[in-house]
């Protein structure tokens, strides 16, 4: 979540992990980290702030991550430790040719919150030592052969301010003078499934034209191999892109069948390759070039109102997903395409480039 108030500096919201009974922000901040632990342990006479956090803690638990109310509390949090990102993360300027290596962490902030008396107090902001320790089943020169690695030096990252580098995601990208779609991973560990599903995808050795879905070209690892990115081939699009975007009334319905079909048949083959799709959506369709449907994203998870949480990374929840995807794209009163605007994921788009 960026923030272009002038009187303080940007920080954008990367993630939100939750412990037994806690919470810890990554919050990014002109190229640094920083880690803000939430524990009810450190609240003080504070039984609002206590309700609320563990409100917000459930949400997050049942998957409503993308509630708006879950991300004004984050963002509230977040406030608290201003001045300390003022201080600690100050600008810095690019020039020449841009790399992922160049959009590293520069440093990294572990930070202690305490509410006391309903007031939320940032109690210290320390170094945090880098984890150097090894997994070998994280490295994916290990664990898969199917596509070539890159490290993150080898990537050029197209930009146009050198003030702002940090503000940006990495998506269109160049390596060796090709260009690629990118797509940042979280932590060495999220891909691991993802890639193994193109894999599968690659060596079936089905065709696009009957096929329609991403693929994935290429890897962005660090030295020790842990995953950084995923390279997939460019998707030219229309300048509405995705089928959430360019559905509007008065697309002929033939258009639409054509979409229907498309869809349908690209999830069939990936249940016949025994995987599935998972966060079934609109915005995970794109209308390329050609007006074809092509499904993008295999790295699961599921969005509100499309495919319940419990049925994520299941057959029957794709099944769930398609139906009411059949109804976005054919039926052109179908509530779906008015409730289209409240249902997406708040972090979606936003990407880490640790």
């Amino acid at each position: 979540m960026g923030h272009g108030n002038l009187d303080r500096p940007p920080y954008e919201i990367r993630d939100i992990d939750t412990g037994e009974d806690d919470l810890e922000l990554g919050i990014r901040v002109n190229g640094y980290r920083f880690a803000i632990s939430i524990s009810p342990d450190t609240f003080s006479n504070s039984p609002v702030a206590q309700s609320t956090f563990q409100r917000t803690f459930d949400k997050i638990i049942a998957g409503e991550d993308d509630d708006p109310e879950v991300w004004d509390y984050c963002e509230q949090i977040a406030n608290v430790f201003l001045p300390d990102f003022k201080r600690l993360a100050p600008p810095a300027v690019h020039s020449g040719k841009l790399t992922m290596a160049d959009l590293a962490v520069r440093g990294a902030f572990e930070c202690e919150l305490r509410v006391v008396d309903e007031t939320p107090l940032a109690v210290s902001v320390t170094e945090r030592v880098p984890d150097d320790e090894y997994y070998e089943e994280w490295d994916v020169r290990k664990i898969q052969s199917a596509f070539p690695v890159f490290t993150p030096a080898e990537v050029e990252v197209p930009y146009t301010d050198g003030s702002h580098i940090y503000d940006i995601i990495p998506q269109r990208v160049l390596v060796h003078g090709q260009p690629f779609f990118h797509k940042t991973s979280w932590s060495p560990c999220d891909p691991i499934e993802e890639i193994r599903k193109y894999a599968k995808i690659k060596t079936s050795n089905l065709s696009t034209d009957d096929f329609h879905i991403s693929r994935l070209s290429g890897i962005v690892a660090h030295p020790n191999g842990y995953t950084k990115g995923l390279l997939y081939e460019l998707i030219e699009t229309s300048s509405d892109g995705t089928l959430r975007s360019i559905i509007k009334p008065g697309i002929p319905l033939s258009t639409r069948q054509k979409w229907a079909n498309q869809v349908r048949s690209t999830v069939a083959y990936l249940h016949k390759l025994d995987l599935v799709w998972g966060d079934v959506k609109p915005d995970n369709v794109l209308i390329d070039k050609n007006d074809n449907a092509v499904i993008i994203d295999l790295e699961g998870g599921t969005t509100r109102g499309w495919v319940d949480y419990e049925l994520g990374g299941t057959l029957q929840g794709d099944l769930q997903g398609l139906e009411k995807l059949m109804d976005f794209i054919l039926n052109e009163e179908s509530p779906l395409r008015l409730e289209s605007d409240s249902d997406t994921e708040y972090s979606e788009e936003v990407m880490d480039e640790d």
